[in-house]
This record gives structure tokens, sequence and C-alpha cells, in this order.
């Protein structure tokens, strides 16, 4: 027996949304941003299982890289943040890895390993101010690492800070800049787009697109669900009551005491707490499904538990019974509202403590 805490992941559904990312922009390449354990999804897994498929991975470090190297995963694999000490450009030529690459000790310590790097992609501080160089030194970069012999081509890169506000000109003051150094620089491709801008802006053709947390269904943007956008949810997390109880009115529960029953109605108790990733800061009537019926979060959240109490009183949890804490009709973004975050922390935080259970067209895998 195991503590009935799960996490099914349909491997059909991140396919299935990165064709659509590169649907929405036909004439561009796409990376499957798998960084971040594939945003708590399981890079090895998902990444094993879109190898054939995509045009390239990104992860965040060559740790991360290394671990889908070792796991027999073959397509190309950029660092997103670039090498952090010279000896890992050698690593890049071994393995196959492209690379980030946005100040002058990155470019020295490219130039001193003579390491042959496929592609090379330079950042560009278009607004966000975080990495990357500025427009006027960007040519420079680019000669120098053309210069050098040892890049097969140089990718120009940028990061948009608001892209997921439509109603912001942050991004397009960030293209125009963008635009503004590749006049400068001359012939070079492209890569621009995170989730939200594949969704709802216009970007360079013929690049390279990044879509990550569209990947796995969850929306880039706050006022709308992935599964709103046409995504497809890939992350159902759920678990069980594991006890039940008769509350009477005014009966308090939890640390704090801080529900107080307003009439009487049983409680459940599900498997699941913060020491899982299930957000500590989850108000009360946070939704969930228990059954298949609408349930909602009654009481502070613990390291291991919650407290549930049915939307509808008369209805009656039972032991045993199946608790959707995200997923299908209970919308990740939706929960993570109620506890004052985004899907992205949801999903991430996730510890190691739920199984994981992969899917493919509702075949356990």
């Amino acid at each position: 027996m195991a503590r009935p805490l799960t996490a099914t992941v349909d491997l059909d559904a991140i396919l299935q949304n990165y064709r659509y990312a590169k649907k929405l922009q036909p004439t561009c390449k796409a990376f499957a941003v798998v960084k971040s354990n594939a945003y708590g999804h399981g890079a090895v897994e998902v990444s094993r299982y879109l190898d054939e498929e995509v045009d390239a991975f990104a992860v965040a470090a060559i740790e991360e890289a290394m671990a889908l190297r070792d796991a027999g995963v073959t397509s190309p694999i950029l660092l997103l943040e670039g090498v952090f000490e010279g000896s890992e450009w050698a690593l890049c030529e071994q393995y196959g890895f492209w690379s980030a690459l946005e100040n002058t000790q990155q470019l020295d310590e490219l130039v001193a390993s003579r390491a042959k790097i496929e592609k090379v992609f330079l950042k560009l501080d278009s607004g966000m101010h975080r990495l990357g160089v500025e427009k006027e030194v960007a040519p420079s970069f680019v000669s120098a690492l053309k210069d050098s012999g040892q890049v097969g081509e140089v990718v120009l890169m940028t990061h948009f800070s608001c892209a997921d506000d439509v109603s912001d000109l942050t991004t397009m003051q960030q293209l125009t800049y963008f635009e503004q150094a590749r006049q400068l620089i001359g012939d070079i491709p492209a890569s621009v787009a995170n989730s939200a801008a594949i969704m709802k802006w216009s970007v360079p053709e013929g690049g390279w697109i990044r879509p990550g947390i569209m990947l796995y269904g969850i929306s880039p943007f706050a006022e709308v669900s992935g599964r709103a956008l046409g995504l497809r949810p890939a992350m159902t997390l759920s678990s069980k009551v594991i006890s039940t109880r008769p509350l009477k009115k005014g009966d308090r529960v939890g640390y704090g005491l801080g529900y107080v029953a307003a009439e009487d109605h049983i409680l459940a108790t599900v498997a699941v707490g913060y020491g899982d990733g299930y957000p500590r800061h989850a108000e009360k009537d946070t939704p969930l499904q228990i059954d298949g019926k609408p349930a909602c979060l009654a009481g502070r959240v613990s390291m291991d538990m919650i407290t549930v109490r049915m939307q509808d009183f008369a209805d009656k949890p039972a032991m045993g019974q199946e608790v959707v804490l995200w997923g299908g009709e209970v919308p990740v973004e939706e929960v993570a509202d109620y506890a004052g975050t985004i899907g992205y922390e949801l999903v991430t935080r996730m510890t190691a403590r739920p199984h994981y259970r992969y899917i493919r067209d509702s075949d356990s895998l």
C-alpha cells in the first residue's frame, strides 16, 4: 500500500500542445522547454516521448541537459542560462549542446576553450534587464563569435517581460529594440517568443519559438485558462479521502481553528499538503472535486493533509473516494488564483512525494 497521491501526466496532451505552438507560428522551429523538471511534469519522461518530433529541447542549465543525454535523449538541447564555468564549453561540444551567451566572460571562456558549438544564442537585453547585452555592442559579440571559427550559427535571442499582458505596450517596445539590433548586425535568425508571445503577439518569422508553460496545457495569461485557449492540460493531481467525520454548526477545524462550520455537514480529510507541493496559502473555498462532485478547502493546509467539505451539503464524502486537486474540471490556474500565485509555481514546486503516472491515449505506461 502507498500514500494515495498521484500526479497523472498525459504525454499525448504535451505533444499536441507542442504541435499547436508550431501551428500558431508555422514559419518557426520550436524548442520544447523542459527546464525545472519539465515544469514539474518529469523532464526525462516528457523528453523521451517528444524526442522524435521536436526540433530541439531547452533547459536552464547543463546538469538538466546532462540528465536528458544520460536518459538517451538525442535531440539538440539549448542551455537557456548559458554556461556557469569555462569548463562547461568542452561538455557542450562533447554532448552537442547549444548555449545562450550574454557577457564577455562567457565569450572569452568559449574562445579560450576552443570548443566547437553548433549554435550559440546571443542574448539581447531588450528591456527586462535580467540578462543580455545592449544593442550597441551586440554586433561586436556576433563578429567575435563568427570570427572564432568555433560557432556554426549565431541566433539573436531576447525575452519579454510583459507578453502575458496584451494591453501593455512594453512588448512592442522590446520588439522594436530587437529589430533595431538586428539591423545593426545584419542577417541573423531570431528567437523571441515565449508561450504568451506565441499565442498573442506577432513575432519575427523563420526563427525559433520557445513554448514552455503552454506545452503543459497551462495558460500564460492570468485572465483565462489553458483549456479556453485551446490547450490540453497535461497534469491531474489526485488523492483520496482518508477520513471523514460529522461536524456540527459552529465546530472549528484545523490549525488556528480558522474554519467554522456554517451548518451540520461531513468533513473529509485528504492525503495531500504543502509537503507535497499543494499551496499552503490556498484560501478556504479553493475548488477541488470529490468523486466528480464540487468540493472546496475547509481550513488551513497542513504539511500532509487538507480538510474539505462538499459544496452541496447534502452530498456526503466517503472513505476512499477520489479527490481531484487540479486537472480536468479543476483548472490549476483557478487553484493558483486562490493561493495568490500562478499555475507555473504550483506545478514546478511539486515535491518528490507524489507518485507519477504517465499515460498515452488513456493507457497507463
